[in-house]
């Protein structure tokens, strides 16, 4: 990396400026609380509860029950709408509310749900609605949520915070519970393996979170001293879900991060399938799975780091391009070491877009309406989570063949990649 050079009184590098170095701020008990709570809470979330095991049962249902790949994995373009809708809801309502109440409720709800959808008999009607029960009640307990409180009780270091919050909860779930449902998938059955991710977030998420999780302070908590009297760390803007959509940031963004997020999150719930239609075996895919996950898990974090230090969203760049070639030796690699080295680069590209969005929101349009502003933001890539599988699955039944979806999601990577030279610095104020 280029040595900083020195303008005026502050820190930059080719990247863009460089905050003010600050003295370490010992993180307090209760700040630690709350951290343990949302990177467990985010552990036990929709997307590597419901939708991650879902990839892996997806085979299995559709043997069961005589539909095509399509027709099972069609309830995840439904449930793409419910989620995204609900986070329209939820949004105001972390505002109003504050994100405890709304999670706590989500997640004894959501474990309920989850053993309900174990019992889904073969019609669509009741396995669709009991999929989207579950789907509608991890939204009050969503990644989205967490943010939100870990967000108001950071200011100095928020980008670390989220980036362990997300990265070791998001990151180490779809790390952990793949394997943990593999297990389960290789004794059992699809059924069993869905009542053991109900019975994990009933007994071990809800209680942690029920002891530990608190709301933030008013506003969100603000770090005192010099530095923040010289160059503040909180954001340069404090803006309602309307002013934001009118600023050019809030919607490159959504296309930057948001597109990007939604298609590599949605490859997720299709490694699997890829792979053994490649003819790879089930342990092959969920190996690939599992790497995509733990390097997306130490990303988060130490992009969070560097976000903390570099004034610029350039610094991602690099990190998406990896994703992308991850995507291509997916569908190209001939042997498991290059597969790995897929999984390493997708991770790679997800890890960073996990640990931006939180981040940018809070920088970019600051606490007013942040649960409304990143409300419309992960509901649009909950949108594409539901509609790229269900997509992808359509184009192999027509063609028998992953590839026309796969070439179609790299071209919209490259192009929300390219969205991101059009991004401003988030330390400054927005105009339209």
């Amino acid at each position: 990396m280029p040595a900083p050079f020195i303008k005026g009184n502050s820190a930059m590098t080719v990247l863009g400026p460089v905050a003010e170095p600050v003295p370490a701020a010992r993180m307090t008990p209760a700040q630690a609380r709350v951290l343990f709570a949302a990177t467990m809470g985010n552990f036990m979330s929709a997307t590597p509860v419901l939708y991650t095991v879902f990839g892996m049962v997806l085979i299995p249902i559709s043997k069961e029950f005589g539909w095509p790949r399509a027709q099972v994995s069609g309830v995840l373009g439904l449930a793409a709408l419910c989620a995204a809708a609900m986070a329209f809801a939820t949004g105001p309502l972390v505002d109003r509310y504050g994100p405890r109440r709304l999670i706590l409720m989500g997640s004894l709800s959501f474990a309920v749900a989850l053993g309900l959808f174990s019992l889904a008999p073969a019609r669509v009607l009741p396995f669709y609605g009991l999929f989207l029960l579950a789907d509608i009640a991890a939204a009050f307990a969503s990644p989205m949520t967490y943010s939100k409180a870990v967000s108001g009780w950071f200011d100095r270091g928020r980008g670390a915070a989220l980036g362990f919050a997300g990265g070791v909860g998001n990151g180490l779930g779809a790390t952990v519970i793949p394997i943990i449902g593999g297990l389960l998938l290789s004794r059992f059955d699809w059924r069993v393996t869905y009542q053991g991710m109900a019975l994990m977030v009933g007994a071990i998420g809800f209680p942690i979170l029920l002891r530990f999780l608190r709301d933030p302070p008013p506003g969100g908590l603000r770090d005192a001293g010099p530095a923040r009297a010289e160059k503040g760390t909180g954001p340069a803007n404090d803006l309602t879900l309307r002013q934001a959509v009118g600023t050019r940031a809030f919607w490159i963004t959504a296309l930057a991060i948001g597109l990007c997020a939604a298609c590599m999150t949605a490859m997720f719930t299709n490694v699997v399938p890829v792979l053994t239609e490649r003819g790879f075996a089930l342990a092959d895919g969920v190996t690939v799975v599992t790497v995509f996950a733990l390097v997306c898990a130490v990303v988060q974090w130490l992009m969070g780091l560097v976000l903390d230090r570099i004034a610029t969203p350039l610094i991602l760049v690099p990190f998406y391009l990896l994703g992308l070639g991850g995507l291509l030796l997916l569908q190209y690699g001939p042997s498991m070491p290059w597969l790995v080295a897929a999984g390493v680069m997708m991770g790679l590209g997800l890890g960073a877009e996990y640990s931006a969005l939180p981040f940018l929101v809070s920088r970019y349009f600051g606490f007013r309406s942040y649960g409304a502003i990143a409300g419309v933001l992960y509901g649009g890539i909950n949108v594409g989570m539901g509609l790229i599988p269900f997509a992808m699955n359509g184009i192999f039944d027509a063609y028998r063949s992953y590839d026309p979806a796969l070439h179609l999601i790299q071209g919209l990577m490259l192009a929300a990649t390219a969205a991101f030279l059009f991004l401003p610095s988030y330390d400054r104020p927005l105009r339209g």
